[in-house]
């Protein structure tokens, strides 16, 4: 559920930007990131951490943003999140028993330890790596270049990594047997 609601303010982002431009555009991101650690809580009791960890970023950027007429803070707010995640995935290696994408995965799918590893450091440089070309659109390219990268740019990219991945994890797989 948390993931339709998380597309939905995206959504809401996107559109708000082609209506009115950036500066409303971080309005509706506040505003809606608020709503949705509201709606997951009302709905399940409990709110995921990196919603509320998007949540105060979001604030606190978006706040900047509005403050100093300056998009600059909202555009890097993309890059630390992408950045904690990717320092979550890796940093999990070294704590607690399994790493976090196992923990999410594990009983899809049955890897070898090796296997679960190289995955969760894989995704944790992939999000490291959006991190840091966010940095270099922001910098290189207008804000409308960005929110397009931010939107499609960034989900096309996670589709084809997902993507490459399944190809990865696909040897993996167990054999069907044919009658």
């Amino acid at each position: 559920m948390s993931s339709l609601l998380e597309f939905l303010l995206l959504a809401a982002f996107f559109l708000s930007y082609l209506w009115k431009g950036i500066y409303t555009a971080t309005g509706v991101l506040m505003a809606g990131s608020v709503v949705v650690v509201a709606i997951s809580w009302v709905m399940t009791r409990k709110v995921k951490p990196m919603l509320i960890i998007t949540m105060l970023l979001s604030l606190a950027f978006g706040g900047l943003t509005l403050a100093f007429r300056d998009p600059v803070f909202l555009k890097w707010k993309f890059s630390v999140i992408e950045w904690l995640t990717g320092l979550t995935f890796i940093g999990s290696q070294f704590i607690g028993e399994k790493p976090i994408i196992r923990r999410a995965m594990g009983e899809q799918l049955k890897l070898p330890d090796a296997v679960w590893t190289r995955l969760n450091l894989m995704w944790g440089l992939f999000f490291l790596s959006l991190g840091t070309l966010n940095v270099y659109v922001l910098y290189n390219f207008s804000t409308d270049v960005w929110v397009r990268f931010k939107v499609w740019g960034a989900i096309g990219l996670g589709l084809v990594f997902a993507v490459i991945q399944t190809v990865y994890l696909a040897r993996y797989m167990p054999k069907e047997d044919k009658p």
